[in-house]
C-alpha cells in the first residue's frame, strides 16, 4: 500500500501499522470528498494559511482577548487584529466602542450574542424568521428564551408584514431579534433597514429591542459587492448589536472557527474578574483556540480586501451561471441576488451524495465558494441535467 505524505511524515512513522493504514483511508476519503464539495458553504482554498510548523505549538487563547493572561503560549494581539479588521469591514468607526473575540464557529457566535441580548433584556422575546439557521431557535432553547417564528418570504427573507404584526401582538414586551445575511438554504439577505423601521414603528426602540446579525456565510460576501443594497449590509452604521461570522466558510480555514462582534456595552455588563486566569471572563470558552485565531488572521491579512472583494464578485457571478444553465435546461431555480448559493429540486440520492448537497423539504442547493472549479460545476450541471431528463421521462 502506497501511503500519502500524512502516513509517510516522520512523526507516523512510529505509528503501528494499523493506525498508519487507517490514517491512510481517511486521507482519500477527504480528498475524495473535497473533489467533489459543492453542498455546503466551504472555501477550501486555504491558502494563504497558518505555516504548519505551528503545529508544534498548543496555542491558547485564554480569558479576554482584550486583557489577555498571564498564560504566555498565546495569540491574544493576532485575535485583536482580527477582529479589528472585520470590525472596519461592518462599520465599526470608532473600534474602541466594540468588542469582539475568535470563537469556535458561527454557532458559537449567535449563541453568545443572543445572550447577551438576553442580559440586556431579560423579558425580552426573541424573533427569528423561518429560515433562520437551526442554532437560533437552539440557542432559544438552551438559554430558556421565548421565541417566536417569523414567516419568510419564497425567496427566504424575513416577511417584514408578519414581523411587524408579531412585534404588535407582544404589547410592548422587548425584543430580541436574529436577522440573517445569508440564510441556510436559499442564501437569502434579511432586510435589516427594513426590519428596524419595523421595530420603530412599532414603538420598540434601540432601549428595547437587541439585534443580532447571523452572518455565517454573506457577512464575508455582501460587504465586498458595492451593487449591494445597504440595507442588506451588515454594518454598525445602523442601530445593530453584534453580528457573528464562520471563519471555515468564505474567509477559508482548515477549522470550524467563527468571529463575533458587538458593541462593548454589552461585554461591560456582562465581563466578570478571574484571578485565576489575571483576566476578565468575557467569552463562552475559557479556551480558544489559537491555531483558529492564526488561521483567520492569516486569510484575513494575506489575502486582503481587494482578495476578498474579487472572491465576492467571482462567486456571486459564477452563482448567477450556474442558475442560468440549469433554467436554460428547463429546471426551476432560484438564486438571490448577491447570493452564492443555488437552489433547485433535489435529485436523486446518488447525485446528491456524490455532491454533498444539502437538501431539505424537496429542494437542494448548491454553494458556489472560491474553492469550487469551473470542472465541477460543469460535471455537476452534466450530472443533474441527466438525471432531471431521466426523471422528466418517467413522469
Amino acid at each position: 500500500m502506497n501511503h500519502s505524505s500524512i502516513t509517510s511524515h516522520k512523526d507516523a512513522k512510529s505509528l503501528p501499522r494499523a493506525l498508519r493504514d487507517t490514517l491512510f483511508e481517511i486521507d482519500l476519503k477527504l480528498r475524495r470528498a473535497h473533489e467533489n464539495h459543492l453542498g455546503y458553504p466551504y472555501n477550501l482554498s486555504f491558502s494563504p494559511g497558518e505555516p504548519s510548523g505551528f503545529a508544534d505549538y498548543l496555542i491558547n487563547n485564554l480569558g479576554d482577548p482584550y486583557t489577555g493572561s498571564h498564560y504566555g503560549a498565546e495569540v491574544c494581539a493576532q485575535e485583536r487584529e482580527t477582529v479589528d479588521w472585520l470590525m472596519r469591514l461592518w462599520g465599526c468607526h470608532d473600534l474602541d466602542a466594540y468588542w469582539g473575540s475568535v470563537g469556535a464557529s458561527g454557532t458559537e457566535g449567535n449563541l453568545w450574542g443572543i445572550y447577551l441580548g438576553r442580559e440586556a433584556l431579560p423579558d425580552a422575546v426573541l424573533l427569528h424568521s423561518a429560515d433562520a439557521h437551526y442554532s437560533i431557535p437552539k440557542a432559544a432553547r438552551i438559554q430558556r428564551v421565548p421565541a417566536i417564528e417569523v414567516a419568510s418570504t419564497p425567496q427566504g427573507e424575513i416577511d417584514l408584514a408578519h414581523l411587524g404584526e408579531v412585534v404588535a401582538g407582544l404589547g410592548g414586551r422587548p425584543v430580541i431579534l436574529v436577522l440573517t445575511c445569508g440564510t441556510t438554504m436559499k442564501g437569502a439577505h434579511d432586510d435589516i433597514a427594513g426590519a428596524i423601521a419595523v421595530l420603530d414603528a412599532a414603538g420598540c426602540g434601540e432601549d428595547r429591542r437587541y439585534i443580532h446579525v447571523d452572518g455565517a456565510l454573506n457577512a464575508m460576501v455582501v460587504p465586498f459587492l458595492p451593487e449591494a443594497a445597504r440595507s442588506i449590509s451588515p454594518s454598525f452604521e445602523m442601530p445593530i448589536d453584534s453580528v457573528s461570522t464562520s471563519g471555515h466558510k468564505m474567509i477559508g480555514t482548515p477549522m470550524p472557527c467563527g468571529v463575533l462582534v458587538c458593541r462593548k456595552v454589552h461585554i461591560e455588563r456582562i465581563a466578570r474578574a478571574v484571578a485565576y486566569l489575571r483576566s476578565n471572563d468575557t467569552t463562552l470558552m475559557g479556551s480558544r483556540n489559537g491555531h483558529a485565531v492564526l488561521a483567520i488572521w492569516t486569510r484575513l491579512l494575506g489575502q486582503g480586501y481587494a482578495g476578498f472583494s474579487e472572491d465576492a464578485r467571482r462567486c456571486t457571478a459564477r452563482a448567477q451561471d450556474l442558475a442560468a444553465q440549469l433554467r436554460a435546461e428547463g429546471v426551476e431555480v432560484l438564486c438571490n441576488p448577491h447570493s452564492v448559493t443555488v437552489v433547485f429540486p433535489e435529485p436523486d440520492e446518488t447525485t446528491v451524495n456524490t455532491y454533498q448537497l444539502a437538501s431539505n423539504k424537496g429542494l437542494a442547493h448548491a454553494i458556489v465558494m472560491p474553492s469550487v472549479t469551473e470542472e465541477l460545476l460543469a460535471r455537476f450541471v452534466a450530472d443533474y441535467t441527466a438525471w432531471d431528463r431521466r426523471s422528466r421521462q418517467t413522469k
